[in-house]
Parts: structure tokens; C-alpha cells; sequence
């Protein structure tokens, strides 16, 4: 990789850690260890592999997925093409030699990659929750230089407790999520906040005669 697509990446990197920052913490995670680290020491990690990995536990009190999530940086390899073998990978080999980094199947993973987006790479987050019950998300580092959550025409999405999903569906009357408009587990909205097929989500819409409508939508495949 050539000095000007390194500046590239770097610029990328630093812009992005502060959505990948706020995405963990919306999604229920403790985020605090990693709040301080300035650019520079970023810069200095790129070149070591798998330095730049954040492993965050879930924070107390959160209705978090999982007990820990992590997000793996693949910035300068692409890995399309043996999507697979990269994921087996990542649960077997411990970015540092240490346990601690090594992945595991009971993570909330997130997949930072520096390629041409392709919709394998949802189409492999679904195959593994389908049928490892592994959560597993890919974004493309580009995509969250500025958080794609906080634009301004975006409403805000809020993932429901299994307890909130149940109060909710008898407040509408609704009798399975199913009748529920459907978000498919690929949107940015609901890999941002984490979602797999049967999860359920309330939107606060902009309402002329209402002022905010909430709409319930169900995460589908």
C-alpha cells in the first residue's frame, strides 16, 4: 500500500472512531477505555496487526445482546472472497497471543473493512446468525467517517427490549411482529444498532398534526 493510500486510510480511521465510539454505546456497551485515545496513537497502531481492535465489555444495567462486544479492523486486506475462513480465523487466532483478544462466538463483532462494499458481506452476517447464532456485522470504514444515525433527515431508531417489544404490540393491538412494517437486517439503521431477524425497533416520525408518529418496524432477513 502506497504512502498517499496510507494517509488516506489514516484520515478514515481517525474520522470514523468516534461513530464506532457511539455505536457501541448505543448498543449498550462500556465504552470508557477507549474514549481518550488521541489520533496520533491511532496512526502509530496501524501498522500492527489488529492492534487498532477495541474489546468493550457490556455496561451495567444495559440491555446490551451480549456479555462483550469487539470490533476487528481489516483495513488493508480484502477479504470477499474467503469471507468465511476470515471469521474462523477470528475465533481462533487472538490478535495478540493473549486470550483476552481472542474473539469469540458470544461477541457482539463488528468488521471494519477498507474495500468495495458488496452485499456478501450482509449476506454473511445472516448466514452466521442463522445458523451459528453469531452476531457478526461488517461496515465499510467510509460509511462512518460521520455517523449515518445522527443525519439530520434520519429519525431516530430505538431497538426495544423483548418486555418493550410485548408492551408495545398489545399498546397497537398487533398480534404477531410479523403485521409490523419490516426492516431487513442489512439497512445501515439496523446495523448500527446491532439488530438480527426477530428484533423489533420503534421510529419517531416528524408528524404534521401529531407532532412525532411512532412507528414499530421488525427486523427481517
Amino acid at each position: 500500500m502506497d504512502s498517499q493510500v496510507d494517509t488516506q486510510v489514516e484520515d478514515i480511521l481517525i474520522r470514523s472512531r468516534n461513530t464506532v465510539l457511539e455505536i457501541l454505546t448505543s448498543r449498550g456497551y462500556d465504552v470508557s477505555l477507549y474514549s481518550n485515545i488521541a489520533p496520533d496513537q491511532l496512526v502509530t497502531l496501524m501498522d500492527k496487526p489488529r492492534a487498532l481492535d477495541i474489546y468493550v465489555p457490556k455496561k451495567e444495567g444495559s440491555a446490551a445482546p451480549c456479555p462483550r462486544a469487539v470490533v476487528v479492523h481489516v483495513l488493508q486486506d480484502r477479504i470477499k472472497q474467503k469471507l468465511s475462513g476470515v471469521i474462523e480465523r477470528l475465533f481462533t487466532n487472538p490478535a495478540d497471543g493473549k486470550d483476552t483478544t481472542k474473539v469469540e462466538t458470544t461477541d457482539d463483532i463488528i468488521v471494519l473493512i477498507n474495500e468495495p462494499w458488496n452485499e456478501a458481506f450482509d449476506k454473511e452476517s445472516l448466514s452466521q446468525w442463522q445458523t451459528r447464532r453469531i452476531r457478526i456485522t461488517f461496515f465499510q470504514i467510509k460509511q462512518l467517517v460521520v455517523n449515518p444515525s445522527r443525519h439530520v433527515l434520519v429519525p431516530p431508531h430505538r431497538k426495544l427490549t423483548d418486555e418493550e417489544s410485548e408492551q408495545a404490540m398489545r399498546r397497537w393491538h398487533i398480534t404477531s411482529r410479523i403485521q409490523m412494517p419490516q426492516i431487513k437486517m442489512g439497512d445501515i439503521q439496523a446495523k448500527i444498532l446491532g439488530l438480527v431477524p426477530g428484533d423489533v425497533i420503534i421510529v419517531d416520525r416528524p408528524s404534521a398534526t401529531a407532532g412525532i408518529s411512532q412507528v414499530l418496524r421488525n427486523c427481517s432477513s
